[in-house]
């Protein structure tokens, strides 16, 4: 669920930067594998754009997607605190 949590967010920030921009953005592919080894683990996520951009627009949609919200939470220091109720 966390994988399809992080494709959905970047799917939904790529696609609202590019209506935002008017960039012809036709359609968004997301792949990601989730491995873990060595105490850690590595989301392995690969993005194909579609649509009537160029190369530098489609390097803009790389930044914009390292900065979805689900990506933000994932790479910062998480806590999990619990408490019995």
């Amino acid at each position: 669920m966390l994988v399809s949590a992080l494709a959905a967010c970047t799917s939904a920030t790529v696609r609202m930067y590019c209506a935002h921009k008017e960039w012809e953005l036709t359609n968004v592919h997301i792949e990601i594998e989730l491995i873990e080894e060595e105490g850690k683990t590595i989301f392995n996520r690969k993005l194909q754009f579609e649509g009537n951009l160029d190369d530098k627009q489609k390097d803009r949609l790389l930044s914009v997607a390292n900065a979805c919200p689900v990506h933000k939470i994932l790479t910062h220091n998480i806590v999990v605190e619990t408490a019995l109720l």
